[in-house]
C-alpha cells in the first residue's frame, strides 16, 4: 500500500501482527464455509435416506414424513450413521437387516422385485406396438367383395342383361 505524506509518496509497511490476523481470519472463513457445505451435504443425504425408508409402526409413510416414536428413533440412527461417515447403501443395508425389505420405499431391483422396474416399461412398449397395429388396420382399406344379388332379383337382372345383348 502507498500513502502520501506531503509531496512524497511513501510505501506503507504492514505489520506482522496485521498479516497474521488477516491470514487467521481467511483460514477461519474458509473453515466455516467448508463446514457449512459439508453439513448441507450431510443433511441432504439424511433426507434422501429418510425418504427411502418406510416407518415400521404403520408401514404407510416414509420416515421423513411420519411422526412416531419408531420414526424418531430411525431418524436419529440415520443422522448418527451419516455423521460417522457410513454410505447410503451401508445404512439402507443395516435397516434391511433389521426390518426386512419391507422397510424400503422402493424395492431393490433384484430377483422378483426386478419386475417392478421392468414390467411398466414392457407394458408401455407392448401398448405402443398394439396402438400402431390397430391404427394401421384402421387406415388401410379392406377390399370388400360386392354383395351378391338377392335371389328375387336374379331373374330380373338376367332378363335385362339378355335384352341388352340383343
Amino acid at each position: 500500500m502507498i500513502y502520501s505524506q506531503g509531496e512524497q509518496t511513501v510505501p506503507m509497511k504492514c505489520s506482522y501482527s496485521f498479516r497474521m490476523g488477516a491470514s487467521l481470519i481467511a483460514v477461519m472463513l474458509y473453515a466455516a464455509i467448508s463446514a457449512a457445505a459439508e453439513n448441507r451435504q450431510q443433511a441432504e443425504m439424511v433426507r434422501e435416506i429418510e425418504d427411502n425408508l418406510i416407518a415400521p409402526c404403520c408401514w404407510s409413510q416414509p420416515v421423513s414424513q411420519h411422526y412416531s416414536e419408531a420414526s424418531e428413533k430411525i431418524r436419529k440412527e440415520v443422522r448418527e450413521m451419516v455423521a460417522a461417515g457410513k454410505s447410503r447403501d451401508e445404512i439402507l443395508d443395516y435397516f434391511v437387516a433389521q426390518y426386512g425389505e419391507r422397510i424400503l420405499a422402493a424395492p431393490r431391483a433384484r430377483g422378483f422385485n426386478a419386475l417392478a422396474y421392468v414390467l411398466p416399461w414392457a407394458a408401455l412398449i407392448v401398448g405402443a406396438w398394439l396402438l400402431i397395429v390397430i391404427l394401421r388396420k384402421l387406415r388401410s382399406p379392406v377390399a370388400v367383395p360386392p354383395p351378391l344379388p338377392d335371389a328375387r332379383y336374379a331373374s330380373i337382372v338376367e332378363k335385362e342383361v339378355k335384352d341388352l345383348d340383343e
